[in-house]
C-alpha cells in the first residue's frame, strides 16, 4: 500500500541547500548521508523550491543498467542527429543549461557513482565552466569514485549532511503519513526498529498496513502482534550486507541476539580479525562506553534480517556463549543490567538457567521498568524452583501492568505458612496495594491489611503502617494519613517507601508545607533507586514535587524537576515516557505554556487512558482539560473530562483539580459567576481539610475571575502556606477588592517574574479595566497591551480578565456575562438557568445592555462576544 509522506525534520537541511544553491560563485551542494535517511528526498525538495523562485530544474540519476550507455545519465537531453562525442557533449551541455527564456538553472542528480565516463565528463563540464549549479547526493561511507572527486575538485560545493531523523520527527512523519493517531508503544517500536532511516521506515509501515499488522484501534494506529520486516525490504538489507564470510557472519549474529557488548567480549567469542572486517564493512559500529569500547550492529534491521535467516538452534547457541562469557568475565556482578541481560540470554539458549540468577534478574527488570520481561523472568524463575520471591515479583509487575485480577490470583495463592513475618506483611501490602489501585475496592483492600495486621509481628509493623498511609491518602484523609505515617521511616521498607514517599509529598504540597514535601520527594528518589521494585512510582513522586513546586510559585524549579522526570522517562520502556510527558505537561500547565502543556498532556492522556482509566488516565485528563479550557476550547475541554462523571473511581477523587477544571471551562463559555462560586465551594472544603495550598490556588483563580471577596481569607493563608506565590495571591485579591490598578500593574510583573504567565496575564488585564473605569485610557492602554502581549506568550490563551480588559463596552459584570452566554448561543431560558435567574431579570439584563452599546437586537449583543474559536 502507498502512502503520501510528508516531508518533516529537514527545514534546516533544506535552507542549507537553498543557501548553498543560491550562494553567487558557488557550485552547488553535496549532499551526504547513510542510505536511506532521506537525500534524495530533501533534493527533490530543493529543486521544487528553486523551481518556485522561477529557475530551471533538471533531475537525472544514474543507474547499473545505463553504467554501459555513454551518456547514459542525460539520454533525456542528447541531440539525435549528431555523432561525434564532441557535438553530443555539447548538444547536451546546451540543452541543460541553455533554456529558452533565459533562466538560472539547477540540476539534481542522484546515484552518481553509477555515471558513465561520458556523463560524468558533462557534469565536470557544468561545474568546471560554471553553466549551472549542481546538487549532488553522495551515501556517506561508500568510496568516491575518481571521476566524481575530480568534479568536487573543478568547483566549489557546501556540504550539508543529512542524519537519520529523530524520534521525535519520525513519529510526526509516520503519523502525518497514516493519517491519525499513533500508538506510543508502536512509534516506540517502529523507532527502535528503524532509528530514523526513512527509507525502512516507509517500507515497514506500508507493508504492515497492506497485511493488517497495523491497524486502527479506538482511534489509535496500532501493532497487531510483532513488527514484520517485509522480505522485499530484506533481500534488499541482505543484498546491502553482502555474502559474509563465516567468521564475519558469526559477529554479526553474536551482536543481533546480544548487542551492545564489549569489544574485548566480541572478540573473545568470535576472533579479532572477523571483528575488524565487520567494521570496514560497515556492519558494526564501535563507540566509547566508560573506560572501554562498545560494539553494536550498525542498524537494527541488520540483525533482524540475520536472526529470520539464522536456523533458530544456532541463535540458542550463540546466546548461550554469550551468557557464559558474562558470567565468567564477572561472575560476582551486581550490575542489574548485566544481570537482567545474563538471564534474558539463558533464557532462550540451549543451557540451564541459574534460579538465583533468575530471581535477581526479574527484580532488576522491574527496576529497569520492564515490567513485562520481569514478569517472563519471574515465570520462568517458578518453573526452575526457586520458591516464593518470583511469586511477589510477578504480582508486583502484573499490578503495575494494569492486570490486577492476574495479580491477585498469583498474589493470593502463595501460601503464607513458609513466609517470613517480614515477607508475610510484604504480601499483604502487594495484595492490598493491587486491590486499591489495580482493582479499585478500597473495602477489600482494607480487609486485607486489617486481617493481616492482627498477625503481624512488630518488626514487620512497618508495611501495615505504610499501606494504611497510602490507604489514607486515597481516601482523601490526610490527617489520618499522617497519624499513621509517624513512626515510619523511608529507608526502613525499601520495597514500599518509594509509594509511602509519594503520598506523603503530595499531603504535605497541598496543605503548603513545600519545604516536607520537597524533602520527602527527594528522599523518596533516593529509595526508589536503591529499591528494585518501585521504577515507576519515581513519576509518582516527581508529580507530587511538581504540584508542591508550582502551588509555592517556585515555577521554573517545578519546570527543571519535570524535565528531569522525563529524561529519566525516555531510557525507560512501556508507558514510562507517557508519565514522563504527564509530569512535564503539569509543570507546563503551572508556567503558563499551554501550547506545550496541551501537546505532552494530549499524548499522555489517550495513551495512558487504555490500560489505566481510573489510574493515570483519569488523573491527567483534569489539567489537560485545564490547559483546554485555557485556551477557550471549552467543548474540547468538556468533552475530555465528560467520561469522568460516567466511571467515578473510589480513591483520590481529586476534587480540587477537577473543581479546577470544571471552573475554567464554565468561565470560558461565560458563566463566570458559576464558576466562582464553585471555585469558593471548593475553597472551603481544602480548608476544612487542612489542603491550604489548594484553598489559596482556587481563591487566586476566583481573584481572576474578578471575585473581590476573599482578600481576608488569603491574608490569613499567608502565614500557613509556604513560598511566594500566597503573598502576591493575597496582594492581588486585595488590589482586585479596592479596584487599585497600579497595584494590579505591579502585580502583573511579579506574577511574571515568580513564572505564573496566566496570572500575569490576567493581573495586567484587571488594571486595565480598573484604569479605564477611573478614566485613565493611557495606562489603560499600556496594561491591556501589555496583557495582550504576555498571552501570545502563553499559546493562545483567553481569560475572562483578558476579554474583558481589552473591551470598553459600558456594561456591568453580570450583563457582560450574559452578553457573553449569549455569545455563545444560549438562550435566554438556558442562560436564566444556568446563572440561576429568572428569564424576567435576563431579560432586563439584555435590554439594559442593548441601550448601553447601541445595539438594536439580542443578536447584535450576541456580535460583540463572538462564540470562542474551535480546535482544528
Amino acid at each position: 500500500m502507498r502512502l503520501t509522506w510528508p516531508f518533516i525534520g529537514r527545514s534546516g537541511e533544506l535552507a542549507s541547500v537553498g543557501a548553498a544553491l543560491s550562494t553567487p560563485g558557488g557550485s552547488g551542494v553535496l549532499i551526504c548521508g547513510q542510505a536511506g535517511v532521506g537525500k534524495s528526498r530533501l533534493m527533490r525538495e530543493a529543486l521544487t523550491a528553486a523551481d518556485a523562485r522561477g529557475w530551471v530544474t533538471r533531475r537525472t540519476a544514474g543507474s547499473s543498467s545505463a553504467l554501459s550507455i555513454p551518456l547514459g545519465a542525460f539520454t533525456a537531453w542528447a541531440p539525435s542527429d549528431v555523432g561525434d562525442s564532441v557535438s553530443l557533449v555539447r548538444g547536451v551541455l546546451n540543452a541543460l543549461t541553455a533554456p529558452n527564456p533565459p533562466a538560472p538553472v539547477v540540476i539534481g542528480i542522484d546515484d552518481i557513482d553509477l555515471f558513465d565516463d561520458l556523463s560524468s565528463f558533462v557534469v565536470h563540464q557544468i561545474v568546471q565552466q560554471r553553466l549551472a549549479k549542481v546538487a549532488i547526493t553522495v551515501r556517506s561511507g561508500d568510496m568516491v569514485p575518481t571521476a566524481v572527486q575530480e568534479i568536487l575538485k573543478a568547483g566549489e560545493f557546501d556540504r550539508v549532511t543529512v542524519a537519520p531523523l529523530s524520534a521525535d520527527d519520525s513519529t510526526a512523519l509516520v503519523t502525518g503519513a497514516l493519517g491519525g493517531r499513533v500508538d506510543p508503544v508502536t512509534v516506540r517500536q517502529l523507532w527502535e526498529l528503524t532509528r530514523g532511516n526513512v527509507f525502512y521506515l516507509q517500507h515497514i509501515v506500508e507493508q504492515a498496513v497492506a497485511d493488517g499488522g497495523l491497524v486502527v484501534e479506538d482511534g489509535w494506529w496500532r501493532w497487531s502482534g510483532e513488527p514484520v520486516v517485509p522480505s522485499g525490504l530484506a533481500d534488499l538489507i541482505e543484498s546491502r550486507i553482502g555474502a559474509l564470510p563465516d567468521e564475519v557472519g558469526t559477529v554479526v549474529d553474536v551482536l543481533s541476539v546480544a548487542e551492545p557488548l564489549e569489544l574485548a567480549v566480541l572478540e573473545r567469542i568470535t576472533a579479532p580479525a572477523a571483528v575488524e572486517e565487520a567494521e570496514s564493512r560497515s556492519l558494526i559500529s564501535l563507540q566509547p562506553a566508560g573506560s572501554g569500547i562498545e560494539a553494536r550492529i550498525a542498524h537494527p534491521l541488520y540483525g533482524q534480517v540475520r536472526q529470520r535467516r539464522a536456523p533458530r538452534s544456532r541463535l540458542r547457541r550463540l546466546r548461550g556463549l554469550v551468557a557464559a562469557e558474562l558470567a565468567a568475565a564477572a561472575p560476582e556482578s551486581d550490575d542489574v543490567r548485566v544481570v537482567v541481560r545474563r538471564a534474558t540470554l539463558e533464557l532462550d539458549s540451549d543451557g540451564d538457567p541459574d534460579p538465583e540468577l533468575l530471581v535477581n534478574a526479574a527484580h532488576g527488570a522491574v527496576w529497569l521498568g520492564d515490567l513485562q520481561l520481569a514478569d517472563r523472568i519471574a515465570q520462568a524463575a517458578v518453573r526452575a524452583g526457586a520458591g516464593v520471591e518470583p511469586n511477589l515479583i510477578r504480582g508486583h509487575a502484573m499490578s503495575w501492568l494494569g492486570r490486577g485480577e492476574d495479580a491477585e490470583a498469583v498474589l493470593a495463592g502463595i501460601d503464607t505458612v513458609q513466609l517470613s513475618d517480614r515477607n508475610r506483611a510484604r504480601l499483604a501490602f502487594h495484595r492490598a496495594s493491587n486491590m486499591l489501585w489495580a482493582l479499585t475496592d478500597p473495602a477489600r483492600a482494607k480487609g486485607i491489611i486489617d486481617e493481616a495486621s492482627d498477625v503481624t509481628a512488630r518488626d514487620a509493623r512497618p508495611y501495615i503502617d505504610a499501606f494504611l498511609t497510602v490507604y489514607w491518602f486515597a481516601m482523601d484523609r490526610p490527617a489520618q494519613a499522617l497519624t499513621t505515617a509517624q513512626n515510619l521511616e523511608l529507608s526502613d521498607i525499601p520495597v514500599v517507601g518509594a509509594e509511602l514517599a509519594w503520598a506523603l509529598a503530595q499531603i504535605n504540597a497541598d496543605a503548603g508545607r513545600t519545604s516536607a514535601a520537597v524533602d520527602v520527594a527527594e528522599a523518596g528518589y533516593a529509595v526508589a533507586v536503591r529499591s528494585l521494585d518501585a521504577p515507576h512510582m519515581i513519576f509518582n513522586i516527581a508529580d507530587a514535587h511538581v504540584s508542591a513546586l508550582v502551588f509555592a510559585g517556585r515555577v521554573s524549579k517545578a519546570r527543571e524537576v519535570a524535565d528531569r522526570a522525563r529524561r529519566q522517562a525516555a531510557d525507560l520502556p512501556g508507558v514510562a515516557p507517557l508519565l514522563g510527558a504527564a509530569v512535564a505537561g503539569r509543570a507546563a500547565l503551572g508556567a503558563g505554556d499551554l501550547g506545550e502543556a496541551c501537546r505532552l498532556l494530549h499524548q499522555a492522556v489517550e495513551g495512558l487512558s487504555g490500560p489505566h482509566p481510573l489510574g493515570w488516565g483519569y488523573r491527567y485528563r483534569l489539567p489537560y482539560a485545564t490547559a483546554l479550557a485555557m485556551r477557550g476550547l471549552t467543548d474540547e475541554a468538556s468533552a475530555v473530562i465528560a467520561p469522568l462523571a460516567e466511571s467515578p473511581r473510589p480513591f483520590r477523587l481529586l476534587d480540587f483539580e477537577r473543581t479546577l477544571a470544571a471552573a475554567w471551562v464554565s468561565a470560558g463559555q461565560g458563566a463566570v459567576s458559576e464558576a466562582i462560586g464553585s471555585l469558593e465551594a471548593v475553597a472551603a472544603r481544602c480548608r476544612e481539610a487542612g489542603r491550604f495550598a489548594e484553598e489559596v490556588t482556587a481563591l487566586q483563580t476566583a481573584a481572576q475571575f474578578g471575585d473581590r471577596t476573599s482578600a481576608e481569607r488569603l491574608d490569613a493563608l499567608t502565614s500557613l502556606v509556604e513560598g511566594p506565590r500566597v503573598g502576591l495571591v493575597s496582594r492581588l485579591a486585595t488590589a482586585a477588592q479596592d479596584a487599585d490598578p497600579a497595584e494590579l500593574a505591579t502585580l502583573s510583573h511579579e506574577f511574571e517574574q515568580m513564572g505564573d504567565q496566566i496570572a500575569a496575564v490576567d493581573a495586567a488585564a484587571l488594571g486595565a479595566r480598573a484604569y479605564r473605569r477611573s478614566d485613565k485610557k493611557g495606562s489603560a492602554l499600556v496594561c491591556s497591551a501589555r496583557a495582550s502581549a504576555l498571552a501570545d506568550t502563553c499559546g493562545g490563551l483567553r481569560t475572562v480578565a483578558l476579554r474583558l480588559g481589552a473591551d470598553e463596552m459600558p456594561l456591568t459584570e453580570r450583563e457582560s456575562e450574559i452578553a457573553m452566554l449569549i455569545g455563545e448561543g444560549l438562550s435566554n431560558r438556558a442562560v436564566a438557568e444556568r446563572l440561576t435567574l429568572s428569564q424576567r431579570t435576563v431579560e432586563s439584563h439584555i435590554y439594559r445592555a442593548m441601550s448601553k452599546t447601541g445595539t438594536s437586537s439580542r443578536a447584535e449583543l450576541a456580535a460583540l462576544f463572538p462564540r470562542r474559536r474551535r480546535a482544528r
